[in-house]
């Protein structure tokens, strides 16, 4: 069973980080064990130690990705999620073009690595638990906030708002050449997102 957050060690940590640049950088491909070391600036067989297979190591990453995007998670804010008003509207919006903003920016390594490591882990039956942990933060929090508004299906809604917002994401990552995290582009990148789950209803 895989721990998230707490349960791993300060090296473990840096392991995972470490890690998670290296599938940023060089892909699925590049994620071995001795990579790990070097770009974690570690000895030899530190990361073995603290993972002894690769599917181990995969599952680490998964948890701590968990981990950090929780901590951002917990900024979004659990009312407005609605378009009963163009000022309920407009405050979603400007806060999440900021997550994507931060995503795209200072996060943007985290987010090329889990792009990645999602559709890794997808064909992996034994980091299922994992990785429906690390997909339902944000979709839970998104589907009670929604559903505090009023919605009659929270969670669909709560699905189709991250469908969309993915599809940001991955066009600014898979596509750089457009410009998709421009701030005008991304924010109404965003507001189509919000308007196709969340339509208006003034």
């Amino acid at each position: 069973m895989h721990m998230v957050g707490g349960g791993r060690t300060p090296r473990q940590r840096r392991v995972t980080d470490a890690a998670i640049e290296v599938i940023a950088t060089d892909g699925m491909r590049g994620l071995t064990h001795r990579a790990v070391d070097m770009e974690a600036g570690l000895p030899a067989g530190s990361t073995s130690s603290c993972f002894r297979t690769r599917l181990a190591l995969l599952g680490g990453v998964l948890d701590r990705l968990v981990e950090l995007d929780e901590a951002v998670l917990e900024q979004l804010p659990t009312t407005g999620w609605d378009s009963r008003s163009i000022e309920h509207r407009d405050r979603l919006v400007e806060r999440l073009t900021e997550l994507l903003t931060y995503w795209l920016g200072p996060a943007r390594s985290r987010t090329r690595a889990r792009l990645e490591l999602y559709l890794d882990a997808a064909r992996r039956p034994e980091l299922g638990d994992a990785l429906q942990a690390a997909n339902r933060r944000f979709l839970d929090r998104a589907s009670a906030a929604i559903g505090a508004s009023g919605a009659p299906v929270p969670e669909e809604t709560a699905r189709l708002l991250l469908a969309g917002l993915d599809g940001v994401l991955y066009d600014a990552l898979a596509r750089p050449f457009l410009g998709g995290d421009h701030p005008s582009r991304l924010r109404r990148a965003v507001e189509a997102a919000v308007d196709g789950a969340i339509p208006r209803t003034t």
